[in-house]
């Protein structure tokens, strides 16, 4: 809640509960609940046509806060003329956080353009259910006529200076409950009421670097545990133990732990996850950031100690990293085979597997014969990992799929990823579980895996938006779908890339209800998209895409977001000409110096004068276009870049190399980073194989606290 700058002034009015409801963005002044004193008035000069004018010489209105949780700006729009002085005062919750008078001398006796003004209120944390509310007195000329009332995520703040969030306003996921408690910053805690890991988290609004303080209660009489992820990566993890201050919450027992230098994006997800203990229910305070030097605005690469996963020889392996980058192969036991995924399915920091097959439906019913109902069986297998880098299965579930089998295209359909395309999972309908999609060649749909809770699934169709397709349908390959949170309104949408006759992928905003509304489309060649990377390349605050085209036009592109996933009508490309066989790229702040910047090291076109080695690219912004450039290169690291973040723990992004010019089977290298952007080539030491390494990923696996 805002603090309080004096008591208002203006009273006697009588109690009201405001119906209108206040979104982020603009809320015309005649639709606020008006309590008493105003009157809607038509004017051509309002910004809708209407405004508010004072009836009485004291006017109350106001509404209901609907947005997230954030730290935002109030712009109050009125007519300020220059025949009276009026006088407003802003309210929520009953705090006055704002008073001034209506006193201009320059502009017009009457409402015109020229009388039109605008006060701001900077940096106001808002939560859902907090009450915004304008008292007025009018003078003579001058009634007080109020236009609108706009609410925007305030700039990131300036360097030393915070904000807090009360740990009462968390999306609260599971396990979590809200109590009263006078020693709390906000006379409420987050506590867990029981019922396995408590679970609550906030969606970045303010893109930089902070400070991040969880203040909390660590009592004498319990031992609870916590988590602190970023994107599902686990940044803090630590026991509340305290063996001295009181047994209650209470000041004696106020803790906070600080997590520092945070780099966050807007749209970034902070998730507290942990479990209480006897009497210390894991009661949580609140969540204070704080502005320090750096900032990226770039996706937040995996944190903590991270290890790599990749497939040899049939067999799927993951590689421990001792905390310096030095790594030690374990063995999962688990066969390659169907589509598998690395992620957190059960919460509890460490990456899981899970696994989509189709049950083998060969050979399919005769296609010259009418089959309209065919049912094809979809396996989903779920993988526990102890920590150590063992797996278990811990869930099997089966989904039936019914579509026709007849005439094209069934007559070419001889392939499982024919019939299911398996693309991205995350947390599609904002549950707290772990989701996923597909696409169907064969049916033409695409196909949402919504997971019950207990990682079994119930399949839903989604209709393709055939109108933006060529011909209305998928392609025979690379349909595939990515997720990413388009429109910053903190539901993953769909990236659906769909190759060979349409080549482009569609930008698909998840509404919210099951539904998802196309936006968008962008693609460079025939022949399709291949790696796609969202970030805020323009570093405006919302996501971008990098991705690589391929075949007639490939080369390296962007889609520039204009923040509703629709493009803004301009992207940069590399190079000017026509670039194939780019291999894999990286974006990150890899010389810390708070822009992103891209890393590749597998181009080579004599025709383009682009000799091979480890290129790393900038993205400046001039007159509002940003563009592509190369800063530097090193001749003497070229192959494939497959992974990238901090692997020997000194502060700066690293990178995984499969490098060129050596045996089948030799081990990856790891590009150890000077904090400038400048990479080493030194040994993971993983040993060489008679079988080729697959492609290693980054991901946490092991050496997790868990009380």
């Amino acid at each position: 809640m805002p603090t309080t700058q004096s008591p208002p002034s203006l009273g006697g009015f009588p109690e009201v509960d405001f119906a209108a409801s206040l979104f982020p963005g603009l809320t015309e002044a005649e639709n606020l609940s008006i309590a008493s004193g105003f009157s809607v008035v038509s004017n051509p000069h309002a910004s809708a046509g209407s405004y508010l004018q004072a009836t009485a010489a004291t006017s109350r209105a106001g509404g209901v806060f609907e947005g997230p949780v954030g730290l935002y700006d109030i712009n109050l729009s009125y007519f300020d003329e220059t025949d009276g002085v009026s006088y407003m005062e802003v309210l929520v919750n009953g705090a006055l956080v704002a008073a001034f008078d209506w006193d201009a001398t320059g502009g017009d006796a009457i409402v015109t353009k020229a009388s039109a003004a605008v006060t701001s209120i900077a940096g106001l944390v808002l939560a859902p259910g907090d009450v915004i509310e304008l008292r007025g007195m009018a003078d003579g000329g001058e009634p007080l006529r109020t236009d609108a009332i706009e609410i925007l995520a305030s700039a990131t703040p300036a360097v030393g200076e915070s904000f807090v969030i009360e740990a009462e306003d968390l999306q609260i996921l599971s396990g979590f409950g809200i109590g009263n408690n006078g020693a709390a910053s906000g006379d409420q805690t987050l506590q867990h009421t029981g019922g396995g890991t408590a679970r609550a988290s906030y969606t970045v609004q303010q893109a930089g670097s902070f400070d991040l303080a969880i203040g909390y209660f660590d009592e004498t009489d319990g031992a609870s545990w916590m988590q602190v992820l970023v994107n599902g990566a686990v940044v803090a993890e630590w026991d509340w133990d305290a063996s001295t201050g009181a047994a209650i919450a209470s000041t004696a027992s106020r803790a906070s732990e600080v997590i520092a230098g945070l780099d966050l994006a807007v749209g970034d997800v902070i998730e507290l996850r942990g479990e209480g203990d006897g009497g210390e229910p894991l009661r949580v305070d609140y969540l204070e950031f704080t502005a320090v030097e750096g900032g990226s605005g770039g996706p937040t690469p995996p944190q903590g100690r991270l290890d790599l996963w990749y497939m040899r020889g049939g067999e799927v392996y993951v590689a421990l990293n001792d905390g310096s980058g030095a790594f030690t192969e374990v063995d999962t036991g688990l066969a390659a085979g169907g589509s598998l995924r690395a992620v957190d399915m059960d919460g509890d920091g460490d990456l899981d597997f899970l696994r989509v097959e189709v049950v083998d439906p060969f050979p399919l019913p005769d296609p010259d014969t009418y089959t309209d109902d065919f049912e094809f069986v979809f396996e989903t297998t779920v993988y526990e990992n102890d920590g150590s880098g063992g797996f278990s299965v811990v869930a099997t579930d089966t989904s039936s799929y019914w579509t026709g089998v007849y005439g094209w295209p069934a007559e070419d359909v001889d392939r499982a990823w024919q019939i299911l395309e398996v693309g991205e999972a995350g947390d599609i309908d904002g549950d707290g579980d772990v989701d996923f999609v597909g696409a169907s060649w064969l049916g033409n749909e695409l196909l949402l895996f919504d997971n019950n809770g207990d990682d079994s699934f119930s399949l839903s169709v989604l209709p393709v938006p055939s109108e933006y397709l060529f011909g209305g349908e998928l392609s025979p390959g690379g349909n595939y779908i990515r997720l990413a949170d388009m429109n910053d309104d903190g539901l993953l949408d769909l990236l659906l890339s769909v190759a060979w006759e349409t080549s482009s992928t569609q930008v698909m905003i998840n509404d919210g209800a099951g539904g998802f509304d196309w936006v968008g489309r962008y693609g460079g060649s025939d022949d399709g998209n291949s790696t796609e990377i969202p970030a805020d390349l323009d570093g405006d605050g919302d996501l971008d895409v990098l991705y690589v085209a391929i075949s007639d036009g490939g080369g390296i592109n962007t889609y520039i977001n204009d923040g509703t996933g629709a493009s803004d009508g301009y992207g940069p490309w590399f190079p000017r000409g026509e670039l194939n066989g780019i291999g894999g790229l990286e974006i990150a702040d890899f010389d810390g110096d708070g822009a992103l910047e891209m890393v590749n090291a597998s181009i080579q076109n004599s025709s383009e004068d682009l000799d091979p080695g480890l290129r790393v690219f900038e993205f400046p912004v001039e007159d509002g276009l940003i563009d592509i450039v190369v800063d530097k290169l090193d001749p003497s690291i070229v192959g494939q870049i497959t992974a990238q973040g901090d692997f020997d723990g000194d502060g700066d992004i690293d990178l995984i190399l499969s490098a060129s010019g050596t045996p089948i089977g030799a081990a990856p290298y790891l590009l150890l980073n000077d904090g400038n952007a400048n990479f080493t080539a030194v040994p993971t030491g993983l040993a060489d194989s008679d079988e080729t390494y697959g492609w290693a990923r980054a991901g946490e696996f092991g050496d997790l606290l868990v009380a």
